[in-house]
């Protein structure tokens, strides 16, 4: 597999992943690895409608996410989505050749900081993150053509 973008959105997909990050992507296939979208048959019924027809789509929990991520030989441009920092966190380093990790929105709850008006913080995320900055670029933009923002040096 051939990750073209590896993207934190608590959103998954929706109208910017379909309309923008795909096309940036070239991509061939989405891979969403979230445990909570994994066994939730009602979300996963949702993010097959949103991805387009000819978008291959798997929906796999963390662990099965990395096994998958590990064993895939395949060549397919693939646009990578995780829910968050914790998840990708836990995934980056069997991700061969991604030298970035775009976030594209982090809701706001209560008790987090904000960062950006789509980028919304606690503790632990901050903490993940910068783990994150030490492997990878941590950058941030809702849609390809934003301005790109290092999203370390915002924290």
């Amino acid at each position: 597999m051939n990750i073209k973008v590896f993207r934190i959105d608590d959103r998954l997909i929706h109208g910017q992943i379909v309309t923008a990050w795909i096309a940036q992507a070239e991509a061939k296939q989405i891979v969403v690895i979230d445990d909570l979208a994994a066994k939730d048959t009602l979300q996963q019924s949702l993010l097959q409608m949103a991805t387009p027809k000819n978008i291959n789509l798997k929906i796999l929990n963390v662990a099965d996410g990395i096994a998958f991520l590990k064993s895939d030989e395949g060549n397919d441009n693939t646009l990578l989505l995780v829910r968050g920092p914790k998840q990708a966190l836990m995934i980056i380093d069997e991700c061969t050749g991604v030298e970035s990790i775009n976030v594209g929105n982090i809701n706001m709850k209560k008790g987090k900081k904000k960062i950006l008006d789509n980028v919304w913080v606690d503790e632990d995320e901050v903490k993940d993150l910068k783990e994150l900055g030490t492997k990878v670029e941590v950058e941030v933009r809702a849609v390809p053509n934003d301005h790109k923002q290092n999203l370390i040096d915002l924290l």
